[in-house]
C-alpha cells in the first residue's frame, strides 16, 4: 500500500492547469489496480482546504464517502482501537512532537507518523522535499511512482 498526500487530490480537483495535472491524473487513474490510502487526518486537512471551493453537498461527500470519489482506503489513526483514547492521545502527541522537532509541518508530521505506523511501501506527494532526510520510507512523486512500477 502507498499513502497519499493531500496535494494529489488538490491538484486533481482544483488545478487542471497545473504542470503536474496530466501525470497526477494518470497516477490517480492507476489506483484502481493498486492499494492506496489516505489517513483520516490527511482527509480532514484536505476537506479543510477544499471547503473554500466545494459545495456543502460535495464537501459532505468527501468527508463521509471519499472512497466513492477516489478508489482509496481511509486509514483510521494507527492504534486508536487498540488503546483507550487518553493513552493513545499521549503517544500520538509524543510521536508528533518527534516529527515536528525535525522541522515538519503538523500535516506532514501526521502523514509521516501514519505512514511509519502502517508500514507503507511509499509516500506519494508532489512535495517530496518535505520528507527529505526525515524517513526511510521511499517518498515519490506520482510521476516517479508510475516509472517505478514500469
Amino acid at each position: 500500500m502507498v499513502l497519499l498526500d493531500s496535494n494529489i487530490f488538490v491538484i486533481d480537483r482544483f488545478f487542471p492547469r497545473d504542470a503536474h495535472f496530466a501525470t497526477n491524473r494518470e497516477f490517480l487513474d492507476s489506483l484502481s489496480t493498486r492499494e492506496a490510502g489516505i489517513s483520516t487526518f490527511t482527509l480532514m486537512e484536505l476537506c479543510g482546504i477544499a471547503s473554500f471551493n466545494l459545495t456543502p453537498k460535495d464537501l459532505r461527500l468527501w468527508l463521509y464517502s471519499f472512497p466513492t470519489v477516489y478508489p482509496i482506503r481511509i486509514l483510521d489513526p494507527w492504534g486508536i482501537g487498540a488503546e483507550a483514547s487518553s493513552p493513545w492521545l499521549s503517544q500520538f502527541l509524543v510521536d508528533l512532537t518527534d516529527k515536528i522537532s525535525r522541522k515538519m509541518s503538523f500535516g506532514d508530521a501526521v502523514l509521516l507518523r501514519e505512514a511509519e505506523r502502517y508500514g507503507v511501501e511509499a509516500i506519494i506527494t508532489w512535495n517530496t522535499k518535505d520528507f527529505l532526510r526525515r524517513t526511510t520510507i521511499p517518498v515519490r512523486t506520482p510521476a516517479t511512482y508510475l516509472q517505478h512500477l514500469s
